[in-house]
C-alpha cells in the first residue's frame, strides 16, 4: 500500500461515513451502519496502513489512521447508542416524550416543577440504557490506543497524535475559571433573580436551558426567517451561504432527528449538509450560524489542495469558523441590522447571551479538566469515584448542580472539549483581528468576506496555534474571549 492508495480508499470511505451519519443524524434512516462501511473498508485499519502513515512523515495521517481504528472497533457502540436514542421514551406526570426531544423540552418549559422531573427522568432512563455502554466504548478505546506506544497513558497518547499540549491547555483552563469566577457570579446572579426569582445555590442542570432561552425576543428571530437572513448577510459579506449550491439546508423537524445541530461534509468541498432541529428563538439562529461557519468552511476549500488538508488536520480550526459565525449573532450591531429589535432590547439580550457565552466557556474549561480526571481513572472506580469528580468539577464551574450519574454521557471522545476550548481562543482573536482591519461591521463588508474565504478555502492545513501566530502575531490564550465578554458583563 501506498499513501496514494491510502488517500483514495480514505476518501471513498469518508464519503460513505459522511452520507450515513447524515442520514441517520437528521432521521432519515432509523438502522445505523457504521460498522459496515468500517468493514468495507478494512484495511485502512491496519498495520501497513499505520506504517504508511508514518513513513508519510504527514502527522494528520497518523492521527487519522489511529481514529479510523478506534473508530471501527466502537462503531457497534455508536450503532447501539444512536438506535437506543432513537428508541428512548420518557414518562414525566402521565406524558410520554422522547429522549431525543428531552432537550428541547428542557429549553422551553417555564414550569421548573416540570424541567426539574424531566430532568430527573432523562438523568434515569439515560443511566439505565447508556453508561454500561459508554464505559465498554472508552474501555475499547483505551485499550487500542494504549496498545500503539504513542504516550505514558492515554492522555500522553492524545497529546501525541494531536500536536495538542491538553495538561497546559488545562492549566489555561484553570486559570481561565479562576479570573472570570467572580464576574460570572455576578452575572448569573441579576440573570437567574429576573429570570427565575431564586438564588443561584438553588440551580440544577435542568435550569440551564431556561435561565438562557432569552423567549421574550422570540418574534425577532423568526423560524421562517432563518435561512433567508443567513443569505442575506452573507451575500453582503460578497459571500454565497450555499458556496455555489454545494452546501445543502436540512431544517425540517422529525421526530427521530438529532436535537443537537451538526454538519455533515460527504464530499469535501462539494457536497456538504448543515442539519438543524429548530426549538426557537435566538438559540436558532446562533445555532444555524455555527454549523452554517463549519459548512462554508468545508465547502469552501480548494479542490487541489491534498486529502489531509481539505479532511483532516485540526478541527479547532473548522470550529473557530464556526464560532466566529455564530458569534455575530451576539453583536450589537449585527442584531440591530439583521433584527428589528431596539436599542434597549438588544442591550439586554446581549447581557443575557454573554452569560450564557461565559457559562459555556466555564462548562468546556470544566469538562476537560474532568476529562483529563476522567481518561487517568482507569475507567474502572464506581459511580461514586469519577461520578463525583464529575459532579464537582461541573457544578463548581457553572453553578448549577449537575449529576453523578451523567459522567459517561457527558464526556466527548479524543478530548474534542480541547478542540472547542482552542476554537474559542482562535475565534475571538480572528474576531479582534477583522475589526482591526475592517471595522465593527466587518461582517457586511465584502473585503472581509474575501479575507474569510481565502483562509476558510486553505481547509486545515494549519492547525490552530499556526493559523493565530499568522493572523494576528500572537499566540493562542483566552484572553480575547474573556476581554469580549467582560466588555458586556462588566
Amino acid at each position: 500500500m501506498k499513501v496514494d492508495d491510502l488517500v483514495s480508499v480514505g476518501e471513498a470511505m469518508h464519503a460513505d461515513l459522511g452520507r450515513e451519519y447524515y442520514l441517520t443524524g437528521a432521521g432519515l434512516k432509523r438502522d445505523p451502519e457504521f460498522q459496515s462501511i468500517y468493514d468495507r473498508h478494512a484495511e485502512l485499519s491496519g498495520d501497513a496502513a499505520l506504517d504508511v502513515a508514518r513513513e508519510s512523515g504527514i502527522d494528520a495521517l497518523v492521527e487519522w489512521i489511529v481514529g479510523l481504528r478506534v473508530g471501527r472497533a466502537v462503531a457497534p457502540f455508536e450503532e447501539r447508542q444512536l438506535t437506543w436514542e432513537q428508541g428512548a421514551t420518557l414518562t414525566v406526570d402521565g406524558r410520554e416524550i422522547s429522549y431525543l426531544r428531552a432537550p428541547i423540552e428542557l429549553r422551553n418549559s417555564p414550569d421548573r416543577a416540570f424541567r426539574l422531573a424531566l430532568d430527573r427522568e432523562l438523568t434515569r432512563v439515560g443511566t439505565a440504557g447508556l453508561n454500561g455502554l459508554r464505559r465498554d466504548r472508552f474501555a475499547l478505546e483505551h485499550e487500542i490506543v494504549g496498545g500503539l506506544g504513542l504516550g505514558s497513558d492515554y492522555v500522553a497518547s492524545i497529546s501525541a497524535l494531536s500536536g495538542i499540549a491538553l495538561d497546559a491547555l488545562g492549566d489555561a483552563a484553570d486559570t481561565l475559571l479562576r479570573q472570570t469566577a467572580d464576574l460570572y457570579l455576578d452575572a448569573l446572579t441579576r440573570l437567574v433573580r429576573r429570570r427565575l426569582g431564586i438564588r443561584v445555590d438553588e440551580l440544577e442542570r435542568a435550569d440551564t436551558g431556561w435561565v438562557f432561552r432569552a423567549e421574550t425576543f422570540d418574534a425577532a428571530f423568526p423560524p421562517d426567517a432563518l435561512v433567508a437572513t443567513a443569505v442575506r448577510q452573507m451575500g453582503e459579506m460578497g459571500l454565497d451561504a450555499t458556496q455555489a449550491g454545494r452546501v445543502k439546508f436540512d431544517t425540517d423537524e422529525r421526530s427521530a432527528k438529532q436535537p443537537r445541530a451538526f454538519c455533515a461534509p460527504v464530499h469535501v468541498p462539494r457536497e456538504v449538509y448543515l442539519v438543524i432541529r429548530p426549538s426557537g428563538g435566538h438559540t436558532d439562529y446562533r445555532t444555524f450560524w455555527h454549523e452554517l461557519g463549519h459548512a462554508m468552511h468545508f465547502a469552501a476549500v480548494d479542490p487541489e489542495r491534498p486529502f489531509h488538508e481539505r479532511w483532516l488536520g485540526d478541527n479547532s480550526v473548522t470550529e473557530a469558523f464556526a464560532m466566529l459565525w455564530d458569534h455575530l449573532t451576539l453583536h450589537r450591531g449585527w442584531l440591530r441590522r439583521y433584527t428589528d429589535l431596539s436599542g434597549n432590547d438588544v442591550d439586554t439580550l446581549r447581557f443575557e447571551l454573554a452569560v450564557s457565552e461565559l457559562y459555556m466557556l466555564r462548562r468546556y474549561a470544566a469538562k476537560l479538566r474532568y476529562e483529563l480526571a476522567f481518561h487517568r481513572s482507569g475507567l474502572t472506580n464506581g459511580l461514586g469515584a469519577v461520578g463525583a469528580v464529575y459532579a464537582q468539577h461541573l457544578t463548581d464551574a457553572t453553578l448549577f448542580r449537575f449529576p453523578e450519574q451523567d459522567h459517561l454521557r457527558d464526556v466527548d471522545p479524543g478530548f474534542y472539549a480541547a478542540r472547542y476550548l482552542r476554537a474559542w481562543q482562535l475565534e475571538a482573536a480572528l474576531a479582534a483581528s477583522l475589526t482591526d482591519r475592517f471595522d465593527e461591521d466587518w461582517y457586511r463588508n465584502p473585503r472581509a468576506g474575501a479575507f474569510i474565504q481565502q483562509f476558510m478555502s486553505r481547509g486545515q492545513a494549519d492547525p490552530a496555534d499556526r493559523l493565530a501566530a499568522e493572523v494576528t502575531g500572537e499566540a493562542l490564550s483566552f484572553a480575547p474571549a474573556v476581554r469580549r465578554v467582560e466588555a458586556v458583563l462588566a
